[in-house]
């Protein structure tokens, strides 16, 4: 089980990395995601880092116990309620279906992850990467038609 959510963990950093550059492809630096973990945590950073060297910010936090991934409020912890317990995850990396509705959902900011966001389905029996393609193409073509106008 450890093993399968590291290697989620991993497939989802690396599809959040394609979303956020080509989201952010204007800009000087790239954005890529670091997953930090040390023995003994419950929770694993998921760092949006510039490459400038400062350490970048937290994205999100994963559950080492239960695989579910949480927004953050900063940069030691996943958001809490006012009563202190930490929100319920929204997507958990070791369920099927919500691992690729996490695939399909994530983006560079983390709204994503609120509670009432609303959720898309991804369509059955298509690629992640296809997905990503498509969503890439949508948004080159609406910037092509907005430059020439």
């Amino acid at each position: 089980m450890e093993q399968k959510l590291q290697e989620r963990a991993e497939e989802f950093a690396r599809v959040l990395t394609e979303k956020n550059r080509a989201r952010w492809s204007h800009a000087e630096r790239e954005m890529f995601i670091v997953q930090k973990h040390t023995a003994g945590q419950k929770y694993v950073r998921i760092v949006s880092d510039d490459g400038n060297g400062r350490g970048g910010s937290v994205h999100c936090f994963k559950s080492t116990e239960t695989g579910g991934v949480h927004k953050s409020a900063g940069w030691t912890s996943p958001a809490r309620d006012r009563n202190g317990k930490v929100y319920q995850a929204r997507y958990n990396l070791l369920d099927d279906a919500s691992f690729e509705a996490l695939l399909f959902n994530c983006e560079s900011a983390s709204g994503y992850l609120y509670a009432d966001y609303k959720v898309k389905t991804p369509t059955v029996g298509r690629e992640i990467n296809d997905i990503i393609r498509e969503m890439e193409e949508a948004r080159i073509a609406r910037d092509s038609q907005r430059l020439s106008v």
